[in-house]
């Protein structure tokens, strides 16, 4: 029992290393067959890096959205305040709002996967 456990972790450690590489489900699958010949113990492998990956991949970008947002938020706020007053809004109203929209997009990017 001891075997398989220290054999599962050793999988799971591989599969995750590989999903960061980016290898497909295939490849992942390949390579672990060459350590064991156990499919079951191959499938949960790679089923719990998955969720790991995933996870920490939607994490990050959940965290990219409320920057974006809050950067998109204080360029719309900068540029109303600014609008009546004889200061330039040119970079609040263009630059912090493209990179709130661009930092938005690309966090939903990674929460999609």
């Amino acid at each position: 029992m001891k075997e398989k456990e220290e054999l599962y972790n050793e999988m799971y450690l591989s599969a995750i290393r590989l999903l960061r590489q980016g290898e497909s489900h295939l490849a992942i699958e390949e390579y672990l067959l060459r350590e064991s010949d156990d499919i079951v113990l191959i499938t949960v492998a790679i089923t719990e890096a998955k969720k790991t990956h995933y996870a920490a991949l939607r994490k990050q970008g959940f965290r990219l959205m409320v920057v974006g947002c809050i950067t998109g938020l204080s360029g719309f706020l900068i540029t109303c305040i600014n609008f009546n007053t004889s200061r330039p809004i040119d970079f609040a109203m263009y630059g912090l709002t493209s990179v709130g929209i661009t930092t938005v997009c690309w966090g939903l990017f990674k929460i999609i996967g």
